[in-house]
């Protein structure tokens, strides 16, 4: 029989008096009767992370078996395997270490399944490099609120650590399913904007250049703002420019990236959606009142490559430049843009400009609405 481990002796206990220490008193017990080595447990209080633990050891699973050995029971090359964990963010440590369980012998070959329909190797690796940008982030996320509603005035480290884990036994399940209905969505409304044409059919290829609409909206001088801005409030202003966007977009208007202080929007077919969006963006975000800083839109049409969610090429790269040189509070776009909209609205010549990385001079208008009459 293991002799009981003496934690104030370990200096576990140090630095917390009365009802606290006590508290942590029973949550180091707890978490040494369900098998937390003293080492893991002496980390996590060096780290400030104890009232974690518990719930980390759900997340964590049984560890029943080791990287290898999911490989051999999923059929997938080890090799691969190492590269798919890589590019889905997830550290690979120690290959003798026993902390997969089941779910990740699932996963393994649900993998296997998608290079055996032919689904090639490096698309796999593209898809996985995306997936795991987004989970990181969606967990930021979860855990940012959670952790917000969860922590109450008061709380013991073995309070908060026992209601994570009771939280997440019961809202974690209900995770997966909205996450594969989004991801359902986004899928139909991808199938919705693609155009394949006779010749991509005949040639076998739909994911080759397409031509599509692109703006970014960046707010001025928010840089300077950061140096008086607490980083909280800093990361609101921008978690705002987000949530404009996303409700400025009709339709059609695809939020693509968010960059900092910058959002990305894109139109596949529809100009005129895209040019509403700016508009109401440059709009919205002058409601927020001064402390919320302007925008600047820039606007470019023209051919560009889909590639991991993303869109690259010139016309991605000149709405980007345009940006830059847009006056704040104004939406600036190419004449080839003046061309293609077909809706009514009040355009302004701004000149004829070279950009870098852009051959050709580009002659630029400003738009707005169509003043009322």
């Amino acid at each position: 029989m293991t002799a009981p481990i003496d934690f104030e002796a370990e200096g576990l206990l140090d630095g917390v008096d009365g009802d606290a220490r006590k508290a942590r008193q029973e949550l180091l017990e707890q978490l040494a009767e369900d098998g937390v080595s003293l080492d893991e447990l002496k980390r996590a209080v060096a780290e400030n992370r104890l009232a974690l633990l518990p719930v980390e050891r759900v997340l964590a699973g049984d560890g029943r078996y080791t990287a290898r050995e999911v490989a051999e029971k999923s059929g997938l090359d080890p090799e691969f395997q190492q590269r798919q964990l890589r590019a889905l963010g997830l550290a690979i440590g120690d290959p003798h270490e026993r902390r997969f369980d089941e779910a990740d012998v699932e996963s393994a070959q649900a993998v296997k399944l998608f290079l055996d329909a032919g689904l090639p190797e490096e698309g796999i690796l593209e898809i996985s490099r995306v997936m795991g940008d987004s989970m990181s982030k969606l967990a930021a996320a979860i855990g940012g609120v959670a952790g917000q509603a969860l922590l109450q005035p008061g709380d013991t480290e073995r309070d908060l650590g026992l209601r994570y884990v009771q939280a997440m036994r019961e809202l974690g399940p209900l995770v997966g399913p909205v996450v594969t209905r989004v991801l359902s969505l986004h899928q139909l409304e991808n199938a919705k904007n693609v155009v394949v044409s006779q010749a991509d059919i005949a040639a076998g290829n739909v994911q080759g250049s397409q031509d599509i609409c692109v703006m970014f909206a960046d707010m001025v001088g928010f840089t300077r703002i950061g140096e008086d801005v607490d980083p909280v409030d800093l990361g609101r202003i921008a978690n705002r420019l987000t949530d404009l966007a996303i409700d400025a977009s009709p339709s059609g208007v695809r939020l693509v990236k968010t960059i900092g202080d910058a959002v990305k929007l894109v139109s596949r077919r529809d100009v005129d959606a895209l040019l509403r969006t700016a508009l109401a963006l440059v709009e919205r975000s002058d409601e927020e009142g001064e402390s919320f800083p302007q925008l600047r839109v820039g606007v470019a049409c023209g051919e560009a490559l889909p590639r991991s969610g993303d869109w690259y090429g010139t016309p991605v790269n000149l709405a980007s430049r345009i940006t830059a040189h847009a006056r704040p509070g104004s939406v600036l776009t190419t004449n080839e843009v003046r061309e293609r909209a077909e809706g009514d609205y009040q355009w302004s010549q701004a000149g004829v400009r070279r950009f870098k990385g852009i051959r050709e001079p580009v002659g630029l208008v400003r738009v707005r609405r169509p003043e009322a009459g």
